[in-house]
């Protein structure tokens, strides 16, 4: 991907699959281009969903004006402050712009890309950054090929796409009967796979993303939901975010989650019902089952497993910890802290907020 640096008074990264503009507010700056550089070092494949919300649930809401970008499966961006970014996916365009912390994914891959900051001026033809940083008030990105169309075929490499095989009404017909009792038993037919993924009552988008029924804008697209026809249906929910350890680990929530230091003692576990997060390293006053994540239709929930030590939930905004009582679910939302003794993890998600 062809990146080209916007003038202006800022600073531009461009490091393994993120690219990100930042304000140049000196020492606060410097930490967040050290953080970007992390991420982007920790990357290891995964999706630019994943790596978006590794970086905010580190970032946090207070520093310099930022927007960044992670490239690759699933691209993502992060807004912060005054910084802007427009992003033309599969689906259409989507834009953000602080002055809060947020961050979507992309229906990829990407056609175009521009972070900005305010005052940024146009690129200049005759300038690309492969890697480093630059200054300059933000950036355009284009892919060095143009993106394929859903409806147009792809060859392989080396090969070139065939035409469609075009009857010869020169050549005589010949037709073959089939008779039953002539092929060999297949046997019994394999039992189909089971499901990956739970069904939940949501909405369709006029882009046919599948949305909570409670939102107001769909959480691919970001297109107001508010003058559709909304007739609820029955189809696979999507993640509702991701786990993120304090160990700076990321865990997709998709499944339901058993947490502590051996939880795969779990009967959930056992049976393929719920994930095992297991807590390495330092544990002291983590249980063996500490606490479960739970996946009720669209919501995240949190229980106590009776753990010896109990849990604190850190909800965003509240003035202090909220002590879990053990067995009794309790709903999260985004940005949500859940403690066990030193240790702790995060709800990150650009849904439900």
């Amino acid at each position: 991907m062809r990146v080209q640096p916007l003038p202006g008074a800022g600073l531009v990264i461009r490091t393994g699959p993120l690219l990100a503009v930042c304000a140049d507010g000196g020492a606060q700056t410097d930490a967040l281009l050290a953080l970007v550089r992390e991420v982007a070092a920790e990357a290891e494949g995964a999706d630019g969903s994943v790596l978006i919300a590794r970086l905010a649930g580190r970032l946090g809401g207070d520093g310099p004006d930022c927007a960044v970008a992670a490239l690759g499966e699933n691209p993502a961006v992060l807004v912060r402050g005054s910084a802007a970014a427009v992003a033309d996916g599969r689906q259409g365009t989507v834009e953000l712009q602080g002055p809060m912390l947020q961050f979507r994914t992309i229906d990829g891959p990407l056609s175009t890309l521009r972070l900005s900051l305010p005052g940024s001026g146009a690129p200049d033809p005759r300038t690309s950054l492969e890697a480093g940083v630059v200054s300059g008030a933000g950036l355009e990105a284009q892919p060095a090929q143009p993106v394929t169309p859903m409806d147009q075929p792809v060859a392989p490499a080396g090969r070139a796409v065939m035409p469609a095989r075009r009857p010869d009404r020169a050549v005589p017909f010949e037709a073959v009967l089939l008779l039953p009792g002539y092929a060999p038993d297949p046997g019994p037919a394999p039992e189909p796979p089971p499901a990956t993924q739970a069904l939940v009552e949501g909405v369709y988008c006029r882009d046919d993303h599948f949305n909570d029924p409670d939102q107001r804008y769909c959480q691919i697209c970001g297109i107001s939901m508010a003058q559709l026809t909304q007739v609820s249906r029955l189809g696979p929910r999507p993640p509702l975010g991701v786990l993120l350890l304090d160990d700076g680990s990321t865990l997709r929530l998709d499944t339901d989650y058993v947490v502590g230091r051996e939880p795969d003692t779990d009967d959930d576990v056992a049976a393929q019902r719920a994930n095992p997060m297991r807590i390495t390293g330092p544990a002291s006053g983590v249980s063996r089952r500490h606490v479960r994540v739970r996946l009720t239709g669209w919501h995240v929930a949190v229980v106590d497993l009776n753990s010896a030590n109990g849990t604190l939930l850190h909800r965003p905004g509240a003035a202090g910890p909220e002590q879990l009582t053990p067995g009794v679910p309790a709903v999260i939302t985004p940005g949500t802290r859940i403690d066990m003794g030193p240790r702790w993890f995060r709800y990150e998600s650009h849904r439900n907020t």
